[in-house]
């Protein structure tokens, strides 16, 4: 059984949650254009991932190298008994006594916070979850709760939008900034991770080029980067269209920024005006009883909206509809309990014994009674 379909209609946070939920295995195939990556799920947990823009062997083999573990032609010697065995490169990397385990795992766990983080940036898209038996070898691999990495995911999305700004292109080259006394101490209280990034700023790579070569995440060089700039420590010293772009983008935001202050200002005024007058003046009973029902018309289409998927959920996995809604809430696929309307009456599930696998959903609205003009579904 699969489950597939377009990242728009169906986000991808959901997929990993209704995997991490169910603890199913298999492999889920997320694409965008020329771009494929692969996740492989173990009982809900993620122990695997490689993207087609950064292949296994470029990105762990340079991990290595780059950590001092690993040579070139320790790379090439593995690579070459990997066209003869077919084995995973990581595998043939550890038994040739090349590295060790946790170096191996190290790796592999930036490898699928990279792609991770590479895939949840994806607005368009498909997607497709087999499920299936797969491999988890304890020995060379880490599991790594879905929900974890999805909420790890979350948060470097979170701050994606400052780092980006400070650094909008991954074609800008960074040079470090003339020593001086602030500088030197600044230096100084560098951490290990950032020294390592430091270290490969030369006036001569770009981003890309330094991501490719350091020996921790995409995410993380991004960061490291972007605090170095901000400390003075280091400057750009040639830059790209999309440079100039993202300079004209943020004097629009300033100029939208001070609308936005004077918009505020006005609500606020017109806002202490209406508290110094009479309620009956401000809204008459029947606008309050209104507005009312209008949150609660929209509270219960939010609701319906999260059944509906739930069901959906239910059928994908199980291959019929549910009997009621009782096993939505009892095996996991929804995290609270729905079974009544804002107007305190139950949810109306009917579901119909058809070939199409029919089913209505709904509630009976304002009036509480079914089959008139505001039910909602």
């Amino acid at each position: 059984m699969a489950l597939e379909g377009s990242i728009k209609e169906f986000g991808l946070a959901d997929i990993f949650q209704l995997i991490g939920l169910q603890k199913k295995s298999g492999i889920l195939t997320i694409h965008q254009n020329e771009v494929l990556a692969t996740i492989t799920f173990y009982k809900g947990q993620i122990v695997y991932a490689v993207s087609s823009k950064r292949e296994e062997t470029e990105k762990v083999g340079r991990l290595l190298i780059t950590a001092g573990k690993l040579t070139e032609k320790e790379i090439e010697k593995a690579l070459s008994i990997q066209e003869k065995t077919g084995d995973k490169i990581g595998h043939i990397l550890v038994t040739s006594g090349f590295i060790s385990k946790d170096d191996l795992k190290e790796a592999l766990q930036i490898q699928i916070k990279d792609v991770i983080f590479q895939i949840l940036r994806w607005k368009e898209g498909g997607y497709r979850f087999d499920i299936q038996d797969t491999e988890f070898d304890k020995e060379y691999q880490i599991a790594v709760q879905a929900d974890f990495i999805l909420m790890e995911g979350i948060r470097m999305l979170d701050e994606w939008p400052y780092i980006e700004g400070i650094i909008p292109s991954d074609s800008i080259v960074f040079s470090q900034c003339y020593k001086s006394d602030e500088t030197e101490r600044l230096f100084s209280s560098l951490s290990i991770k950032e020294i390592g990034v430091v270290n490969l700023i030369d006036g001569l790579r770009d981003i890309r080029g330094i991501v490719n070569l350091s020996q921790f995440s995409e995410f993380e060089v991004y960061k490291i980067i972007a605090t170095l700039q901000v400390s003075g420590l280091i400057s750009p010293t040639s830059s790209s269209d999309r440079l100039e772009e993202a300079i004209a983008t943020k004097g629009n935001e300033k100029r939208w920024l001070w609308t936005a202050v004077q918009i505020a200002i006005l609500s606020f005024t017109v806002s202490f005006v209406l508290i110094l007058m009479p309620v009956r003046e401000m809204f008459g009973i029947n606008e309050i009883l209104a507005a009312s029902e209008m949150v609660k018309n929209r509270s219960a289409k939010k609701e319906l909206a999260s059944l509906h998927r739930a069901v959906r959920y239910y059928f994908l996995i199980n291959g019929a509809l549910p009997d009621s809604l009782e096993p939505l809430y009892s095996e996991n696929y929804l995290k609270r309990k729905m079974t009544t309307d804002p107007w305190g009456t139950p949810f109306i599930y009917e579901k119909y014994n058809s070939p199409k696998s029919d089913y209505r959903l709904y509630s009976n609205g304002a009036d509480r009674l079914a089959g008139t003009q505001d039910d909602i579904f």
